[in-house]
C-alpha cells in the first residue's frame, strides 16, 4: 500500500510520482475498479468529465467512453462483458470503447479500424429498449467542448482544451442536478504563459 494523500500533494506541485510509486498506486486502482460492476449506478447530483465511462445516472442516463454496438441490445448484456484484460480488436468490448456516432441512420464502417459508426436509428432504439433519456460519451474531439446529435439523444462531452497541445478546441463539463436539469460549463487551456511546467530533467511515464 502507498501514502495516498502524499502523493496528491506530490501531483498539486505539478511534479511526477516516482515511478515505483505509480505503480502502486495504479495496482491498487485496479483492484478497486475490478470489484466495480460493468455499469454503476450513480446518483444526481453528478458531474461528467470527458472519458468518465461505465455509469448509469439516475437509471436514465448511461455514460459510456465510445458508442454502440450491433452485439449489445440492452444494458444486461454490457453488465456481462469480461473487461478484465486488453480491449479485444473486435466485439462488443471493442465497439463499446471505439464506435462513433455518425449522421447516418443504422451502422457503417469505422474509419479507425475499430469500432463502428452508428446512426440515430440505432441510437433510437437502444434506448427505447433500455428506457434511457440520454447517452453521454467522451472518446471523440469535438471543437465546441460538447456536441449534441440525434435530437438531442446523445451527448459527446470533451473535457481535454487545445488537445496535445495543438488541436486549438476549448473543453466542457456538463453538471446533472437531475437527469432532466443539466449545464455545461465551457474552459480553455490555461494560456502558455500562465501554466505550470514540470522540470526538464524529469522523465514522464508511458513514453
Amino acid at each position: 500500500m502507498g501514502d495516498v494523500d502524499k502523493w496528491i500533494e506530490i501531483v498539486k506541485e505539478c511534479k511526477y510520482l516516482p515511478e515505483n510509486e505509480l505503480r502502486k498506486l495504479c495496482d491498487m486502482v485496479c483492484d478497486i475498479l475490478l470489484e466495480e460492476t460493468n455499469i454503476l449506478p450513480v446518483s444526481t447530483p453528478v458531474t461528467v468529465c470527458g472519458d468518465i465511462h461505465g455509469q448509469i445516472i439516475d437509471e436514465e442516463i448511461l455514460c459510456v467512453h465510445g458508442g454502440l454496438s450491433p452485439e449489445i441490445i440492452t444494458l444486461d448484456q454490457i453488465r456481462t462483458i469480461e473487461r478484465n484484460g486488453e480491449i479485444p480488436y473486435k466485439g462488443a468490448f471493442c465497439d463499446l470503447v471505439w464506435s462513433d456516432p455518425e449522421d447516418m441512420e443504422y451502422w457503417g464502417q469505422s474509419p479507425r479500424g475499430a469500432g463502428w459508426l452508428f446512426g440515430h436509428n440505432v441510437t433510437k432504439d437502444f434506448m427505447a429498449i433500455n428506457n434511457l433519456d440520454l447517452i453521454c460519451r467522451a472518446h471523440q474531439l469535438v471543437n465546441e467542448g460538447i456536441k449534441y446529435m440525434f435530437d438531442g439523444k446523445l451527448v459527446t462531452v470533451w473535457s481535454a482544451p487545445n488537445y496535445c497541445y495543438r488541436c486549438g478546441n476549448v473543453a466542457a463539463i456538463l453538471s446533472f442536478e437531475t437527469a432532466q436539469q443539466r449545464t455545461t460549463k465551457i474552459f480553455l487551456a490555461v494560456p502558455d504563459d500562465e501554466r505550470v511546467i514540470p522540470k526538464q530533467n524529469t522523465t514522464p511515464y508511458f513514453l
